[in-house]
């Protein structure tokens, strides 16, 4: 189960429960806080819609159409507080191109500079010819990721290893960064697509990603 499938289940039912869904909490800290929100949104509705004692005679007095009003708020209130996690991709792209890299952990140890011929077989699923001048490819491959091949490179810098993913195919309002899992990360728009940078301590990540969009062809 990924974020979005979570997300949507929790926010139609904020107590709702299945062995797939608390396997995802368990290890999401971000779906977690969200569930944790929306029970408490959940229970706040529900205090909301019961009369308090000094005023519900005045309340059973009240017209039908406050009544109405007021159940309309209730929920127009539900759904924007759902509405703003669910149009907030950049955190659920975040977090799975962070469970991604974490599911490649060899992709880290690499020590030997890859040839271009590994670089051009990862490169070439995605449309994107690289021309790099000041950082050394240490690890190449082509990854399946959100339904595309996208290329997961690794890159030497003066700060250390970097991890580098090319996601042609996800769109990104704007910069976003993250820190999950010991990663420090940002995910940058691009010409045609975006472009996150992933690092296990300080980096120039901004500067890492500047460089390959620089250095990229986007191929029509």
């Amino acid at each position: 189960m990924n974020c979005d499938a979570a997300r949507l289940l929790i926010g139609a039912d904020p107590h709702a429960t299945s062995p797939e869904l608390e396997a995802h909490v368990q290890g999401c800290a971000a779906c977690a806080r969200f569930r944790e929100e929306m029970r408490d949104l959940d229970a706040h509705i529900h205090r909301a819609m019961q009369d308090p004692p000094q005023l519900a005679r005045k309340r059973r007095a009240a017209p039908q159409w406050r009544q109405w009003a007021l159940a309309a708020s209730v929920v127009l209130a539900t759904l924007a507080a759902v509405g703003v996690w669910l149009l907030r991709p950049n955190d659920s792209l975040a977090h799975e191109v962070v469970q991604h890299v974490q599911g490649e952990p060899e992709s880290w140890l690499a020590a030997q500079q890859v040839s271009t011929a590994e670089i051009d077989k990862a490169l070439r699923g995605a449309g994107v010819q690289l021309d790099l001048t000041s950082t050394h490819i240490m690890y190449a491959q082509s990854c399946f990721f959100r339904g595309h091949y996208v290329p997961h490179l690794v890159v030497q810098t003066a700060q250390g290893p970097a991890t580098v993913m090319i996601l042609r195919h996800q769109q990104v309002a704007g910069r976003a960064s993250f820190h999950e899992a010991g990663l420090e990360g940002v995910i940058v728009p691009a010409p045609h697509g975006s472009i996150a940078v992933l690092t296990r301590g300080p980096a120039n990540l901004d500067g890492i990603a500047a460089e390959f969009e620089h250095d990229m062809r986007w191929q029509q």
